[in-house]
Parts: C-alpha cells; sequence; structure tokens
C-alpha cells in the first residue's frame, strides 16, 4: 500500500506558481516551476528554479525570462551540466518586431554547471515542436517525444515525434509515433536495454491516456489504452516496479477516493506492463492542479511536486489567481 508521509507547501506567494518539476543533481534538490498571474499565456510566465540540499531551506538558483510566455520547465541531469527544457509561447517577437503567426510555440534549453549559474535559454527544434519532457539516457545521449502541431488555432491537429540529441541542443527527427486523436504531454522511460516506452496525454475520444512500446531502432510502435487520464504523466522506477503521478479525472479514480463533481486531482498509478494503470494514491489536490516532479529521498522514499490550489479554495475570482507549489513525501 502506498502511503502521503509528509506535505510540504513549498511555494505560496499568491501567484499562479504551477507546472512543476524535481531532480536531485550533485547534492542538491532542483525544483521548477513557472510564476505567472494565472494559468493562460497572457501576461507571460516566467520560469523560477529553486534549489535545496536537505528539502527545508530553498534558495534561487534560477530566472529564466525569454520575453513570451515560458511555462513547463522541465529539469535534466546531463551529466556533468544540469539541464531545463522550456516551451515559450510569444518567443522572440511583437507587433513592432518580427511579424509572425499568432501565438507560435518554441522550446527552450538552458544549461549550468554549477546550478546557479546558466547559460541564456537556447532555441531548440522547430517551431510548435513542444520539447515536453526529455529522456537522459547515459552514454545514449538524449531522447524526446515531442508533439508537434501546425499553429496556434490547429493546436489539436498533434503528432507525436522522437528525437534524439547527444547534447540537449542539436535535436535529430528519427520517426513519428502518432498522429492526430488530440495527443499531448509525453514522456519516454527505458523498460529494457533496447525497448523504449512512452505514455501520452489524450484529450480526444474517450480522453484516456495510452501507453506505447517500441524497441530498437524505434521505429514501429505498438499503443494499449491505460484505461484512465493521465495528463501531464512523469515516471519514476521504484523498487516495486514504475510508477506515474499526473492530473486525474474523478471518474478513474477508485470509489469514496473524491467527491464524483470534485474537478481535476493529482494522483499516482502504477504502470504494469500490461492491461490498465492501477491507482496508488491521490494527494490532497483540486481546481487547477497536478504537472509533478518526481526524485528518490536518500531513504528510498518517492519525493513528488506537484501545484495545487486546494488550499485556496473558494477561489475570489480575483487576480492573480493563487496556485501554490507542494512537495510529498510517498512511502511506496
Amino acid at each position: 500500500m502506498s502511503e502521503l508521509l509528509h506535505l510540504d507547501r513549498v511555494v505560496a506567494d499568491g501567484y499562479h506558481n504551477a507546472f512543476t518539476d524535481l531532480l536531485f543533481w550533485r547534492g542538491h534538490y532542483y525544483l521548477s516551476f513557472r510564476k505567472a498571474q494565472h494559468h493562460g499565456i497572457t501576461p507571460p510566465g516566467t520560469v523560477v528554479i529553486l534549489r535545496s540540499a536537505d528539502l527545508t531551506d530553498w534558495e534561487p538558483a534560477a530566472v529564466l525570462n525569454t520575453g513570451g510566455d515560458d511555462r513547463d520547465p522541465k529539469l535534466v541531469d546531463a551529466g556533468d551540466k544540469i539541464g531545463v527544457v522550456f516551451g515559450t509561447w510569444f518567443p522572440r517577437w511583437n507587433a513592432d518586431s518580427l511579424t509572425n503567426g499568432d501565438e507560435d510555440l518554441i522550446s527552450h534549453v538552458s544549461t549550468s554547471r554549477d546550478g546557479l549559474c546558466w547559460s541564456a535559454p537556447k532555441q531548440v527544434h522547430g517551431i510548435n515542436y513542444w520539447l515536453w519532457r526529455v529522456l537522459a539516457d547515459g552514454a545514449n545521449g538524449f531522447y524526446c517525444a515531442p508533439y508537434h502541431f501546425p499553429g496556434r488555432a490547429r493546436r489539436t491537429d498533434r503528432s507525436i515525434h522522437l528525437l534524439h540529441s547527444d547534447d540537449l541542443l542539436e535535436w535529430r527527427h528519427l520517426g513519428t509515433m502518432r498522429e492526430l486523436d488530440d495527443q499531448g504531454e509525453a514522456v519516454l522511460y527505458r523498460s529494457t536495454p533496447d525497448t523504449l516506452r512512452c505514455i501520452i496525454r489524450r484529450n480526444g475520444s474517450d480522453g484516456c491516456s495510452y501507453i506505447g512500446e517500441s524497441s530498437a531502432p524505434y521505429t514501429d510502435w505498438q499503443w494499449r489504452s491505460l484505461e484512465v487520464c493521465i495528463h501531464a504523466p512523469v515516471m519514476l522506477e521504484t523498487e516495486t516496479g514504475w510508477i506515474c503521478s499526473g492530473r486525474s479525472r474523478p471518474g478513474d479514480l477508485p470509489p469514496g477516493t473524491v467527491e464524483p463533481d470534485s474537478g481535476s486531482h493529482t494522483s499516482v498509478w502504477r504502470i504494469p506492463d500490461e492491461g490498465a494503470a492501477e491507482h496508488l494514491l491521490t494527494v490532497p489536490s483540486a481546481g487547477d492542479c497536478s504537472y509533478c516532479g518526481f526524485a528518490k529521498a536518500p531513504n528510498g522514499d518517492v519525493l513528488m511536486s506537484y501545484y495545487s490550489q486546494h488550499d485556496r479554495m473558494p477561489l475570489d475570482g480575483g487576480m492573480p489567481t493563487p496556485a501554490d507549489v507542494y512537495i510529498a513525501r510517498i512511502k511506496m
């Protein structure tokens, strides 16, 4: 049985703090998130990275701002460097500079060798390819399953691609994994030395997330439904197998877990080799929530970052629309 041991509210300053990630790198835990007025893209948000040696005292590590709406910062262990990958709406232009289609998106990468001094964000790959989460694969380099769409007006016409990089900056296209069906955020993980798996968010048809698998050279993908909705999935391997966390719907949770009409929550599932995802735990959460990160505590407990509005309910409708960042300690 999984158990929530402790919950810390790390960021609670009244702003909309959201879309988190968590990583342990060279003696510190790094926590990333977007700070903004609200969930939407106008006015734009900023990427914030904090770090802590003990999960109690947090210090600023970086504030990254490209001038557009910077969001969904995902941390990457790049060995001798730590990286962050994020997407940006209105990335480099406005009405007085370079003309372009409305609300295009560009993915950016920034890196650091000490966790405190970060490079200027660099544009990577093409317009409207969202490199949402990167798999650091040791000597094999880096893999990513971005979703691509023709433009903001057609952002539901999405295809999932497979990219590879040796340095986080230059990416090579390996193939198309899935097309259409209003799919979104995808996370890759390696289940065996020559097999990649991928869990993707889907908003179309039944809205259930899918899991895919492919052996090297990763050009032929086989998919099945997980039979639940997992928005913004993130994976972690534990002693009892792979777990996944993300945004959940009340109807996908065991009876009695939450109220039937209570909206979105943040949950953890076990991902079996076959069949549906198995619910393990739903943490305190409500409203605009989820977008988690995983790390491990020194004793093996699971650490999970996420954001939620449950401590702010009911919202007063004012601006900024508050959302807070939490770190949960979970016993598996």
